[in-house]
């Protein structure tokens, strides 16, 4: 990605734009309260399941998914974690992963 210069000013383009915003200083992410299935995956099985997160942000969280014929189909946060950022992308493991996007954390002072 290459940044583009008008007459010495930076412009911010497609090639530029970062879509997360930067970390407030003291403050490297919190607790997960709600999030977006991406994706169903498959061979999913409907129950409480460990996440990773795939950008390496969090860790802690668990989901409670409901799955119909090997494909999740709702889920709940079950325990939100800490350490994750609104944008991150968790992934529950089956023979393909089932995606999801955190939408909402929680910040504790």
């Amino acid at each position: 990605m290459a940044a583009q210069t008008v007459d010495g000013v930076g412009v911010t383009t497609s090639a530029t734009y970062y879509p997360r915003p930067p970390i407030e200083p003291g403050r490297e992410g919190s607790t997960v309260v709600g999030v977006t299935r991406l994706s169903g995956g498959t061979g999913q099985v409907a129950g409480t399941k460990a996440t990773t997160d795939d950008n390496i942000n969090g860790s802690g969280c668990t989901l409670t998914t409901t799955v119909t014929d090997g494909v999740v189909t709702g889920q709940t946060v079950a325990a939100g974690g800490d350490g994750y950022r609104v944008g991150d992308v968790l992934s529950v493991a089956g023979t393909t992963s089932a995606t999801f996007r955190v939408d909402t954390v929680s910040y504790t002072n």
